[in-house]
């Protein structure tokens, strides 16, 4: 037979450790739930606002920073997460080279469109105002007036 004090401590080392698992579950969802993005200083000040969220749980006029290079797609690596089935895993990404922003579809399944142009394969120059869709949700692009518009090339 084991002592009770043996008894004791594995039963509470079987309790920390099911402590540990659900809150490392729980912050795994909580940063699937809550809109990311990857946020640079000195970067241009540009945003994606949410039109039509599709199922991915997001409302209408979520807004998304963006500075740098962002991917955006249903893992949750990804800088903006879209928990929707139209949305691939590494669905696009969206960069600021030069004075310009673009964006690239990375061989999605559901495509990606500019102003309801297919991108296909290369950079696609995007303008403040434009309409973005990734799988069925749909963005508005904005550039803020009066920023530094420029940014460095991934």
């Amino acid at each position: 037979m084991t002592d009770p004090s043996e008894l004791l401590a594995l039963r509470l080392a079987l309790i920390g450790i099911i402590f540990a698992f659900v809150l490392v579950t729980a912050l795994i969802l909580r940063g699937t739930l809550m809109p990311r993005s990857r946020v640079q200083p000195g970067g241009a000040a540009a945003m994606l606002i949410v039109i039509s969220p599709a199922r991915t749980g997001l409302s209408p006029g979520t807004q998304f920073a963006l500075a740098g290079e962002t991917t955006i797609g249903r893992d949750v690596a990804n800088g903006i997460v879209l928990a929707d089935a139209s949305v691939s895993g590494r669905h696009a990404i969206i960069d600021a080279y030069g004075a310009t922003w673009a964006i690239r579809d990375l061989g999605s399944t559901n495509g990606t469109r500019v102003d309801g142009e297919h991108v296909a394969g290369d950079r696609v120059a995007l303008r403040s105002g434009a309409t973005l869709q990734i799988g069925a949700v749909r963005f508005s692009f904005d550039v803020s007036a009066g920023t530094n518009s420029t940014a460095r090339s991934p």
